[in-house]
């Protein structure tokens, strides 16, 4: 995605270029400087779509960042880490003693690595008494961005979601739900799609990780579980940093590559177009419904303690739809009720594209009470009334599943 050019024009302090040493007259290049913390430009703040996390400023960290500037002694930019900067191009005017920074991809250009420093620098520039100096090493001509973003963000793990969102690896999810709507929200808008974003927005109280939908995704996915298969989907549930494994290495060739194959990963997303918005329409309504169609049956569900009925101490929020709810129906129950529904999808044998091969939802208006009285009527006996337990319990995904299953054979779909 490109973006305006902009110039960036500020006095420093031991300004040095370091060349390839492989290729001297080749780019990339590596500069170093010190900035007086006053100088620092506001405009990066415009800059920061190549951190592969985002900023929080309440961390003991960051508290220590901030004493460290705003103390009297002049030891900041020794202790500090700094600022890493991608840029297009960098001019040192040695008489003025400014270097000009020229940013034009947002992509590719802007702080990799110092988000933290930089955003403490910005807000407390006002009370800095004493001059302070932060180093800034800036790299032009970057190729693999997101390498060299996993690579200097150290000091605090990065997570893969935060690097696979740099390289670009969720876009062909957010093409297609973008702009879906469930009730009155876009659930798209609270996806947390890097480490630590939304963090402090009082406003997104109810984040969703792209990993959860990823483990969602993976559920139907035909390439990883066969839906003619009771071969069950447990590690959607178990385990969010697997299924986003399983999702990075889907390949033709199973084993051949650890980093997967991006153009067959796009084609299988793209071959569940149809069927991924379902998913999540669908969840929304079984959380939604699951307490009434257990009241319908006469089975209490309000008395179960996780059901958190009556205790205004917890937030009841529904993911998708982010309606105020009565009732917590746990992602214990959720995953394995959901998944039970992969036994609907069905996939053409010359185009690889799949759909439904009957409508899911009058499906779970036919079998919802069934499914419920499977999870209630098991969950003691399978699972020891734990909703974790539910959602590791093989059994009760191979009940759930096969009722869907037995259903769609009786309609010869």
């Amino acid at each position: 995605m490109e973006s305006s050019k902009t110039r960036l024009t500020f006095p420093v302090k031991s300004f040095k270029k370091f060349e390839d040493p492989y290729n001297p007259k080749e780019t990339p290049a590596k500069y170093q400087f010190f900035v007086n913390a006053k100088n620092v430009p506001s405009e990066l703040e415009f800059w920061l779509d190549v951190n592969p996390r985002e900023q929080k400023l309440n961390t003991d960290v960051s508290r220590d960042i901030k004493n460290s500037l705003l103390s009297e002694d002049k030891t900041f930019h020794l202790l500090n880490r700094g600022i890493l900067i991608s840029a297009e191009d960098i001019t040192f005017d040695n008489v003025e003693k400014k270097v000009e920074l020229v940013l034009s991809d947002n992509q590719k250009h802007g702080i990799i690595d110092g988000g933290h420093t930089y955003k403490i620098i910005i807000s407390e520039q006002e009370n800095i008494a004493t001059e302070k100096y932060v180093s800034v090493e800036v790299i032009t001509h970057v190729n693999h961005i997101e390498m060299l973003a996993e690579a200097r963000n150290t000091s605090v793990a990065v997570d893969d979601k935060s690097i696979e969102e740099l390289k670009g690896s969720f876009d062909c999810i957010k093409e297609i739900i973008q702009n879906q709507k469930i009730g009155e929200d876009k659930y798209f808008n609270r996806i947390a799609f890097k480490q630590n974003e939304f963090w402090g927005d009082k406003d997104k109280t109810n984040v969703i990780d792209v990993r959860e939908i990823i483990a969602i995704m993976n559920m139907f996915n035909p390439y990883l579980y066969n839906p003619l298969e009771a071969v069950h989907p447990i590690q959607s549930y178990t385990g969010k940093e697997v299924s986003l494994k399983k999702f990075l290495n889907l390949s033709p060739e199973k084993g051949k590559s650890k980093a997967g194959n991006v153009e067959f990963r796009n084609k299988v997303v793209s071959n569940m177009r149809s069927i991924i918005p379902n998913m999540f329409l669908l969840w929304d309504i079984i959380e939604k419904e699951f307490p009434q169609v257990s009241r319908d049956l006469n089975r209490r569900y309000g008395a179960k303690k996780y059901s958190n009925y009556g205790n205004d101490k917890v937030k009841k929020v529904s993911l998708f739809s982010n309606e105020e709810l009565a009732y917590t129906v746990p992602k214990g129950i959720m995953y394995p009720c959901l998944g039970a529904f992969r036994a609907l999808v069905k996939q053409n044998d010359r185009t690889g594209e799949c759909s439904w091969a009957l409508d899911p939802f009058k499906v779970w208006e036919e079998k919802k009470e069934s499914i419920v009285s499977i999870i209630l009527d098991n969950s003691k006996t399978a699972a020891g009334d734990s909703p974790d337990q539910i959602g590791k319990s093989s059994l009760i995904w191979d009940s759930l599943y096969n009722g869907i299953f037995i259903h769609r054979l009786m309609r010869k779909a």
